[in-house]
């Protein structure tokens, strides 16, 4: 097993296959998922038969469902068809940062980059406050988890383009409740993640505009 530092980009940019596991009650190690990161245009593996589907083998071991999906979007986005285009009615949490978050898109050293450049995450994770709402919305999920109804969350992060802020935002907030800390220092959020570390949650990360072109505004 390649026991290398991952580099931040292993989470950023999709698709990519990610692998997680848990624990018996016994400390006996388990395969648990497997699910393909993308930008959300379509699925490229993540989604997986379940026993109601045709195509379920019960012969085959199958992944989990994630507990947490985080969905970046961008608003301008909002009349485009797709998988996702339904997603904040579905929102557990939402956390718009349009108001109160200077777009980089103002900046034209900016405008045509992504959250994929380190520039623009720096940039975004720098704001003043973008990372105590993270912090927050990173209580909320535990919140969320703990109630006596297991459900899947959705987390939903907003922009103008989606590009920027809401990119970035999920990049970060995902690091964060999959626990992990490594990751979540590069977003100044370790502190956050270490309360995630023993979870074992399944977390999916979609960006729904992310690759789409730039709006001229």
């Amino acid at each position: 097993m390649n026991t290398e530092p991952e580099s931040a980009m292993r989470y950023d940019a999709g698709p990519h296959d990610a692998e997680g596991w848990k624990l018996h009650d016994d400390g006996t190690r388990v395969h648990r998922y497997t699910c393909t990161i993308h930008d959300g245009e379509g699925c490229d593996g993540h989604c997986r038969p379940t026993p109601a589907d045709p195509e379920w083998d019960p012969g085959v071991s199958q992944p989990l469902q994630p507990d947490v999906t985080i969905v970046s979007v961008g608003r301008l986005h909002d009349e485009a068809e797709g998988e996702w285009a339904d997603v904040l009615q579905r929102a557990t949490i939402a956390l718009d940062l349009r108001a109160h978050f200077r777009d980089p898109h103002v900046r034209t050293d900016l405008r045509q980059l992504t959250a994929h450049d380190q520039v623009v995450r720096d940039t975004v994770m720098d704001t003043p406050g973008v990372r105590q709402v993270l912090a927050a919305a990173a209580l909320q999920v535990q919140g969320y988890l703990a109630g006596p109804t297991a459900a899947p969350l959705t987390v939903v992060t907003q922009c103008a383009g989606g590009r920027h802020r809401a990119a970035t935002t999920a990049m970060a907030l995902r690091a964060v409740v999959a626990g992990d800390v490594e990751q979540a220092a590069a977003y100044g959020l370790a502190d956050a993640a270490r309360q995630f570390v023993d979870r074992d949650l399944v977390v999916d990360l979609v960006h729904r505009d992310l690759a789409k072109d730039v709006v001229e505004r």
